[in-house]
C-alpha cells in the first residue's frame, strides 16, 4: 500500500512543479530532486529485506560469493545511473542523461566480465 502513497506524492509533486516551472524553472527542478530523494528514502526501507534475501542466496553459493557481489554492484550501478539520468532529464539535459545511461551500461558490462570469463572457461573445460 505504500507504493500507492509514493505514486500519489509523485503525481502531486508533478502537479505542483508544473506551475512553478513557468514562474521560475529552477523551482520545478528543485521540486523534482526533493521528491526523488523522498522516494529514495522510502526505497531504502526495503533494503533490509533485500539484504536478507542476498544472505540466503549467499548460503546457497557458499564458494562463489563473488557472484553476489557482482550482482549487487550491477544493481547499484543501474539504480544510480537511472536516478542521475532522471534528474538530468528533469533539468532539461537529455544529452547528459543519455551519456550517463551509456556509461552505466558499459560499466555494468565491465563489472560482469568475470562471470563471462568463468562461464567460457567452464565450457572450455567441459569440451576438453
Amino acid at each position: 500500500m505504500e507504493i500507492v502513497k509514493i505514486i500519489l506524492v509523485s503525481v502531486a509533486a508533478i502537479l505542483l512543479a508544473a506551475p512553478l516551472k513557468s514562474y521560475k524553472s529552477e523551482y520545478g527542478v528543485y521540486m523534482g530532486i526533493a521528491v526523488c530523494l523522498v522516494i529514495l528514502g522510502c526505497a531504502a526501507r526495503y533494503l533490509a529485506g533485500i539484504l536478507s534475501a542476498v544472505e540466503k542466496l549467499g548460503e546457497c553459493l557458499k564458494d562463489n560469493y563473488s557472484y553476489i557481489t557482482i550482482l549487487l554492484k550491477a544493481a547499484g550501478i543501474t539504480y544510480a545511473c537511472e536516478f542521475c539520468a532522471g534528474i538530468c532529464r528533469d533539468a532539461g539535459y537529455q544529452g547528459i542523461a543519455g551519456q550517463v545511461e551509456i556509461l552505466g551500461k558499459l560499466y555494468i558490462l565491465l563489472t560482469g566480465m568475470p562471470i563471462l570469463v568463468t562461464l567460457l572457461e567452464s565450457i572450455r573445460s567441459l569440451a576438453g
